[in-house]
């Protein structure tokens, strides 16, 4: 299985709304103060995670809130573990006033699941 890197889904997240805007990687880029659009081409392709202070500009361009780019990243993360329970994911949106900080202690405890399943796939 090829692995994805860590900030792919986010990417294509991001790079989702952007076309949606109609706004394009150029444009963006100069918004960004960025040098040029691969700065953009290479946060949609999830080489990396654009900065707090570069992330609040990315949201302004595209008509969202921080809290609505929070909620990409965690969709993102769920995405990238695999999980598809819609009882799961639903949790995260439904459960009132679980902050930030209370979703991702449960990401981390998913993950930390997973890993020792796959340790334990090894070993046998």
């Amino acid at each position: 299985m090829i692995q994805k890197k860590k900030h792919h889904y986010f990417g294509k997240r991001l790079r989702q709304i952007r076309l949606e805007k109609e706004i394009g990687q150029e444009q963006l880029a100069k918004m960004l103060g960025a040098a040029s659009q691969s700065y953009v081409s290479e946060a949609e392709a999830g080489r990396f995670l654009p900065s707090d202070d570069k992330m609040k500009i990315w949201a302004e361009a595209l008509g969202l809130s921080m809290e609505d780019i929070e909620e990409l990243r965690l969709d993102a993360e769920i995405e990238q573990l695999g999980i598809s329970d819609p009882g799961f994911t639903m949790m995260f949106k439904e459960v009132p006033n679980m902050t930030a900080d209370e979703k991702q202690s449960i990401i981390r405890a998913y993950e930390a699941v997973l890993k020792a399943r796959q340790a334990r796939k090894q070993k046998i």
